[in-house]
């Protein structure tokens, strides 16, 4: 028997006649980084039909698209520490990180100075333009070349120079030990310009993480130092420990004449966020994109950093909409066309050259650019980290779908941690098994920890020549099942037209077509005779629990003769599966609303045999313990032991394990202590213990030893 493989949902595709001609599915990998067919640039070859370039939009106005594949250019592409590696920069030893300031999509300003007749005035009579674009950008300039010759300078200014202010922004939350500035002739020697004693007497600096605002949005400054009588040229303001800065401000606080040549930021680790956004890859067909693996290495303490890969698929190559509107009229409709059409749609060319006037002489202007949630789907949720360095896990995003792309999101809550991603493959299959593949599960809310009968309806769409269909589903589930009680098959009107009730989730005999073929701790898989008709449904009835306030129950169809293709089902409307079943609301996630209420952790702790009596004998000589973990999203410490009558520690069963949410039938006590001694008979307490987020669950069972 071919049995589906655990967490990859894979299966088989045969060969099926259609139209009296033998199609056959047939699955390819994209790779890319170390080893891989393609670059994190797209430079490469790939088994697909084009590759189309990333856009993003820019940081500073959503309507502006830029094309690359690292926004704010925060992420590695090719890393000094693991070459051919993806990760958030890292900062090298005593590196000058103003001087990335702009190429981060950061920015310089000094927002009171103003031209000549304007408050503070500026020498020479120089706009604001020329100030914050020309220089400004010189104080990071730290090239030799001109650098020592240009200063930005505050001297002889008829309303004075108290009071200036100089806000920076590194276009990124980095990691700062040191900030320093100077006038000119001073680390750069300058005989020409020797306006060394032109530094500032009097100051504050302060610095914000790009995270603490004000209710207005703006940074929260905190406050580094207040000198009110400099002395030094060179100005060193050492932050110990080290901190992560987005934003500085520097106030002078002086009406002595000064000048600034450099300000310099030297940073240091990794940065504390970055995305990564790739290409659009075609298949060149509506594909049934499959399988997604990666493999990862950890800098520093795992527990803090984060790596979150999504995926979206979309049936056009871009996932933007471009509209325009009529110019100057308030409440504008935004019209997605190109101009002078009323059917193609506007691309990115044509947005960005959009003539002011059409065909009839209306004058129009460019509208907002949106997602476009019709032709392509959302990004998915992250994929678990857990399949991290695995054989793989299913790709989550509807299909099929011509289009594909990912994006990886870096985080990190220290300066020596990070996540490198060394490589990732994905797999999709052509032709795929169905149009589309329509799933939804009843009831969808239920009670917490209870065993509870479910339905499972699936409705394939078969249209177009050449899909392959399929003969097995696999569910996966929050926990093992309980039962799996029958399966049922419908034409397209509606009417039964095979099935079988099963007797036992251990029996894997083949009835009729029909047959059980795995059952795992996560997932279940099912056997029946070849779908291949439009709008046949298939109803999967089984019992099981669900653990968590939201529970998905995930599936994928596929055939049992071939490797490595399947599709994954998409949530949406199947049948109408029992009272309270609303169209609108059909999916396949279940929910526990009581979870929100009583915040439990813990529940069905059991021990058994008790009375227990390891003596050998074959007979109670193992002691289990059984448990379900509720609403445990992130792994928390579970302990079991045992203790005697005086609370004295004579049995450790699980020491501080990190575990989540599940049904846990695997804890076992041989009666032995610590030192491998058998402890004598009489009572003792079985005690668990668990440590989730915001609170600790104790609970403890009295057992019985005997000889």
């Amino acid at each position: 028997m071919n049995l589906v493989r655990p967490l990859q949902l894979v299966a088989a595709l045969s060969l099926l006649q259609v139209f009296g001609l033998t199609a056959a599915a047939e699955v390819r990998t994209i790779s890319i980084g170390e080893g891989g067919d393609l670059s994190w640039t797209g430079v490469g070859s790939a088994p697909v039909d084009a590759i189309i370039p990333a856009f993003h939009r820019s940081g500073g106005d959503p309507n502006d698209l830029v094309q690359g594949n690292t926004p704010g250019n925060l992420v590695e592409i090719d890393s000094r520490r693991s070459p051919g590696s993806l990760h958030v920069l890292e900062i090298a030893q005593g590196e000058n990180i103003a001087a990335g300031t702009f190429h981060r999509g950061g920015s310089i300003d000094a927002p009171n100075v103003f031209g000549e007749g304007q408050g503070f005035g500026f020498a020479g009579g120089l706009s604001r333009d020329a100030l914050k674009n020309v220089v400004l950008p010189e104080l990071l300039d730290n090239t030799e070349e001109d650098g020592p010759l240009k200063a930005f300078e505050r001297k002889d200014i008829p309303n004075g120079v108290f009071g200036i202010i100089i806000v920076l922004d590194l276009g990124g939350r980095i990691g700062v030990n040191k900030i320093r500035f100077y006038p000119r002739n001073t680390l750069q020697s300058s005989p020409t310009t020797p306006f060394e004693d032109d530094f500032m007497r009097a100051f504050d600096l302060f610095i914000n993480n790009g995270v603490d605002l004000t209710k207005g949005g703006n940074p929260a400054w905190k406050q580094l130092i207040s000198e009110e009588d400099n002395r030094s040229q060179v100005v060193e303001v050492e932050l110990q420990p080290p901190e992560v800065v987005r934003h500085v401000r520097l106030v002078s606080r002086t009406p002595i004449n000064w000048e600034i040549d450099e300000i310099e930021i030297i940073g240091q680790g990794f940065l504390t966020e970055g995305r990564y956004v790739s290409d659009i890859f075609d298949a060149g067909q509506p594909a049934a994109w499959t399988n997604l693996r990666w493999t990862e290495k950890i800098v520093g303490e795992p527990a803090f950093s984060v790596m979150e890969i999504r995926t979206r698929t979309g049936i056009d190559e871009s996932p933007f909409v471009f509209t325009r509107q009529l110019k100057g009229k308030s409440d504008a409709e935004e019209i997605p066309y190109a101009i002078n059409s009323n059917t193609e749609e506007m691309d990115l060319e044509g947005y960005e050259t959009l003539p002011p006037t059409d065909d009839l002489g209306r004058q129009w202007e460019r509208g907002d650019i949106h997602d476009d949630l019709v032709s392509w789907s959302p990004f998915s949720s992250p994929y678990s980290e857990n399949a991290a360095n695995g054989p793989g896990i299913p790709i989550i995003s509807p299909s099929p779908r011509r289009y594909f792309q990912f994006e990886v999101a870096f985080r990190s809550e220290d300066m020596g941690a990070a996540r490198l991603l060394k490589s990732l493959s994905f797999d999709y299959a052509t032709p795929p098994l169905a149009d589309s593949l329509n799933a939804e599960i009843f009831p969808r809310e239920v009670d917490l920890s209870t065993s509870t009968e479910f339905t499972y309806s699936v409705r394939a769409v078969i249209k177009s020549a050449g899909l392959t269909g399929f003969d097995t589903i696999t569910i996966t589930t929050a926990s093992r099942v309980d039962e799996i009680l029958g399966i049922d098959l419908h034409d397209a009107d509606g009417n039964r037209i095979a099935g079988r009730n099963f007797t036992g989730i251990d029996n894997d005999a083949e009835v009729d077509g029909f047959q059980i073929v795995s059952v795992e701790d996560d997932h279940f898989a099912l056997r029946f005779p070849r779908i291949e008709d439009n709008h046949t449904r298939i109803d999967i009835r089984f019992r099981t629990q669900v653990l968590t306030y939201s529970t998905s129950f995930g599936g994928a169809m596929s055939l049992s003769d071939t490797e490595d293709a399947f599709q994954a089902v998409t949530p949406g409307n199947a049948a109408l599966l029992g009272e309270g079943d609303e169209a609108e609301e059909s999916g396949t996630t279940v929910l526990s609303p009581e979870v929100l209420a009583g915040g439990k952790l813990l529940d069905q702790f059991a021990i058994t045999p008790n009375p227990f009596s390891p003596n050998g004998d074959d007979v109670n000589d193992v002691l289990t313990v059984q448990y379900n973990l509720l609403s445990v999203t992130a792994p928390s410490p579970v302990s079991i032991t045992v203790h005697d009558l005086s609370g004295r520690l004579v049995g450790v069963i699980s020491d501080r394990e990190e575990m989540i949410s599940g049904r846990y039938r695997d804890q076992s006590w041989d009666g032995l202590d610590p030192s491998g001694n058998p402890v004598p008979p009489g009572l003792y307490i079985v005690r668990i213990e668990v440590n989730g987020d915001a609170e600790k669950v104790e609970e403890a069972r009295l057992l019985s030893l005997a000889y």
